[in-house]
């Protein structure tokens, strides 16, 4: 077996290192050589065999640290090289690291799930504060948000679309775009994906254009808050995302700051390339993680909000990239 990391005559020259080892068990030298490839192999066999992604073999390298001592005794000669062991070590120890990380991340889920169910109960004895959405002559336009029931998200989106009342959104002033847009809305199709394209970032719409938007499209303000709103708590998924990806960062970067004080104090070469090495893994760890937190898009994707309000997810992008073009002409025509 080859690894990007081993040559085939590295591959045979650690084999018989183990087994020298085997023979000489008092040689310190031979001793870290080995355990330092098998950590090299335990971090770079998962995402070579695909088994896991590139960015969780360093977790798993932590996984597997403390019995790396009873991997390099338990070889036996044999058909398998060392190298051929380690990577069905891998394969079995592999699965009980998925299974070990979806079973805490249902105990991590069960727990969230019971401080919500504490939190509603607890919200629900006491008198809260409302809150208040004011138009521009300072009338009180309602005093509580009513959120719907993801089910209830596709008659949502068709009411808004079928446009039934026009008799309780607010009428303001409109310039000269907002009136293009007015009067391009007035086509039915232009005005479905209109209102598609609203879920993708409800939280800005709902935050700073819901007056302007309700009076474009002649529709109750409530009934589209209520819509925006909805749609906003599918962003719950990517905010609790976000938050475990800043832990597992702010948890490399402790461990960077632990690795640097340890090789600071250190005089063993032996340990000072040890240290080396796992200062090498985790600033690789954390930069992976960094760069997640900064790719990750804060707002509802094409297939979210196909299930969400279900329609195709080819109608969710067409719409995208017809509302473009509309908006476009709105702002050349004035």
């Amino acid at each position: 077996m080859q690894c990007p990391c081993f040559s085939d005559r590295q591959s045979t020259k650690l084999t018989s290192d183990v087994l020298a080892f085997h023979n000489k068990r008092s040689d310190e030298a031979l001793h870290t050589s080995i355990h330092l490839s098998t950590q090299r192999l335990l971090y770079s066999l998962p995402s070579y065999l695909r088994i896991l992604p590139e960015e969780d073999c360093c977790e798993f390298l932590f996984y597997c640290y403390d019995t790396i001592d009873h991997y390099i005794d338990s070889y036996r000669a044999g058909n398998l090289s060392y190298l051929g062991y380690i990577a069905q070590v891998v394969r079995k120890r592999s699965r009980y690291f998925v299974t070990l990380r979806r079973s805490k991340k249902a105990k991590e889920q069960v727990i969230l799930d019971c401080e919500h169910a504490q939190q509603v109960e607890t919200e629900s004895m006491c008198v809260g504060e409302k809150a208040e959405y004011l138009c521009h002559y300072n009338r009180p336009l309602f005093t509580q948000i009513n959120l719907v029931s993801e089910e209830s998200m596709p008659h949502h989106f068709q009411t808004l679309v079928d446009n039934p009342t026009k008799s309780e959104y607010p009428s303001i002033t409109l310039n000269p775009i907002q009136r293009a847009l007015k009067e391009k809305l007035g086509n039915k199709v232009n005005r479905k994906r209109f209102i598609i394209m609203l879920a993708i970032s409800p939280h800005l719409m709902n935050q700073h254009l819901l007056i302007e938007i309700a009076c474009i499209l002649e529709v109750d303000l409530k009934l589209l808050d209520e819509y925006l709103s909805t749609a906003e708590q599918t962003l719950d998924a990517k905010k609790k995302t976000k938050e475990l990806l800043e832990q597992t960062s702010r948890r490399h970067f402790r461990r960077l700051m632990e690795i640097q004080a340890s090789l600071q104090a250190t005089t063993d070469q032996m340990e000072r390339k040890r240290l080396e090495g796992l200062q090498a893994w985790t600033e690789k760890a954390f930069a992976s993680k960094i760069q997640k937190i900064r790719e990750l898009e804060f707002h509802l994707s094409h297939s979210q909000i196909s299930t969400l309000l279900s329609i195709p997810k080819g109608t969710v992008a067409s719409s995208m990239h017809y509302v473009k073009i509309m908006l476009q002409e709105c702002l050349d025509e004035s």
